[in-house]
């Protein structure tokens, strides 16, 4: 069985380190900023956080504010598709509304470096999935000169 170590943020960094996943502190939060899906078209932020019990990967995507309200009625969907996330809608009135991904790992008993890398690689593939589904159906906002494929032309 694999030794259990309680998580802190150097322990995290260096086994961030050890799976070649960059990542850097921004001086401004506590959180681990995730390089790769910064990457993401229509990733804002993402970082991993050490909480007393818990260790919480969070990452947030750029809404289209015309698309607020065809992606709330999607959310419950959506948190079925994608059973190891929580995702939900941040609207904030002087911010660009957010789709905020996040999923956690109970921490308080310790964790192994094995069930930490696990969750991290699944974290980030069902993020950038889930990004991808957005951006097909035009729920962010794409790089200009990116074509957009999918989205509705229904007109109601």
């Amino acid at each position: 069985m694999s030794e259990l170590h309680k998580p802190d943020r150097p322990l995290l960094e260096d086994w961030l380190d050890d799976m070649h996943v960059e990542h850097y502190l921004c001086g401004e939060c506590e959180g681990l900023h995730i390089s790769a899906l910064h990457d993401v078209e229509g990733v804002v932020n993402s970082r991993v956080f050490v909480q007393q019990t818990s260790v919480l990967f969070s990452t947030e995507l750029e809404v289209r504010p015309m698309a607020v309200l065809p992606l709330s009625s999607e959310l419950g969907r959506i948190n079925m598709d994608y059973p190891s996330l929580k995702v939900f809608l941040d609207v904030v009135d002087d911010a660009t509304p957010q789709l905020v991904v996040a999923t956690h790992m109970l921490s308080g008993a310790g964790i192994a470096r094995t069930q930490f890398e696990e969750f991290v690689v699944n974290t980030m593939d069902g993020t950038r999935l889930l990004a991808d589904e957005c951006l097909q159906l035009d729920y962010l906002f794409a790089e200009a000169g990116r074509p957009r494929v999918g989205g509705s032309s229904a007109l109601h």
